[in-house]
């Protein structure tokens, strides 16, 4: 699709100046050129109708994964999995395109505590937010710091279903949080057309496998701890179809899967003189953006 307007561009005009060109110095040959293009679009109309069982055959194939990059991801999602509880201290930029087309990059600061299956706190300070996210296996609840106010509301059992709840329910972005789900494997290859191994590379000076992978809406890539620890160290989310196409980065500083955390982490206690506010649900939120 890049290239076929480049061609015309580059080609269209010349094209036509040498067809000129040559019908003026070979008049006698036009009738023979003419059956000859008519011969040829028969031809390729009838190979075109006998390659199509064969397109579609190729196409049932699924996505175009090379081993070594779904190996590495397997590798790294099943060792995330069977963390049963971390700290995890990372640096979040996300992209914003103004009206004007100004593309603006903001930074957060992001720390996760997390313990299967059904508890996990997140803070992220940073220019737009400063909000803090508590689930306890019952309820979740959500606490913006500058503003002194929060929401809380009863949640699914698990971590899994918290955040999806989180996200189509009530709205809530969490682009990082696919590398947190018990089966992020599955998540993140859900739409996945295609995906490549890269090469090595180092993150913070740790060596990492960096991989890519493309999908229908969203193109992302991760880097992957070498050894026997294969940690995500860097994440990057590309909207691709997003004018500007604009980009999510997480680039994980500090993981710790050994030092253990109470409950109390998990438990939210209003501070003094916060107001509780009422959740929009998702549904009312996009009913009132459609007027």
């Amino acid at each position: 699709p890049f290239l076929r307007p480049a061609f015309v561009l580059a080609f269209g005009s010349t094209r036509q100046g040498l067809s000129s060109r040559y019908y003026t110095r070979n008049v006698r040959l036009s009738h023979d050129y003419f059956i000859f293009k008519i011969i040829l679009a028969a031809f390729c109309l009838l190979a075109a109708c006998w390659l199509v069982p064969f397109a579609a055959i190729a196409n049932d194939d699924g996505p175009n994964i090379d081993p070594k990059a779904d190996t590495i991801l397997r590798q790294m999602c099943d060792y995330m999995a069977h963390q049963k509880h971390f700290i995890v201290k990372a640096e979040t930029t996300h992209e914003s395109i103004l009206d004007n087309g100004e593309k603006l990059m903001f930074l957060n600061q992001v720390t996760v505590y997390l313990k299967r299956p059904d508890k996990i706190y997140s803070y992220r300070k940073g220019m737009v937010r400063n909000q803090e996210i508590f689930y306890d296996g019952k309820k979740l609840t959500l606490y913006s710091k500058g503003l002194n106010l929060w929401a809380s509301t009863p949640a699914p059992s698990t971590i899994d279903k918290a955040m999806d709840f989180a996200i189509s329910e009530l709205g809530l972005s969490a682009p990082g949080g696919d590398l947190f789900y018990s089966d992020a494997y599955k998540g993140l290859m859900e739409d996945v057309i295609s995906g490549a191994y890269i090469g090595e590379n180092e993150v913070g000076g740790i060596p990492c496998y960096h991989l890519a992978f493309r999908g229908a809406d969203v193109d992302w890539q991760i880097w992957v701890q070498k050894g026997d620890k294969p940690l995500p160290r860097k994440y990057v989310i590309i909207s691709k179809w997003t004018t500007g196409a604009p980009e999510y980065t997480m680039t994980i500083k500090q993981f710790d899967a050994s030092t253990p955390i109470p409950d109390e982490r998990f438990n939210f206690i209003p501070p003094k003189g916060a107001s509780r506010i009422a959740f929009a649900l998702h549904d009312k939120i996009k009913s009132v953006l459609k007027k």
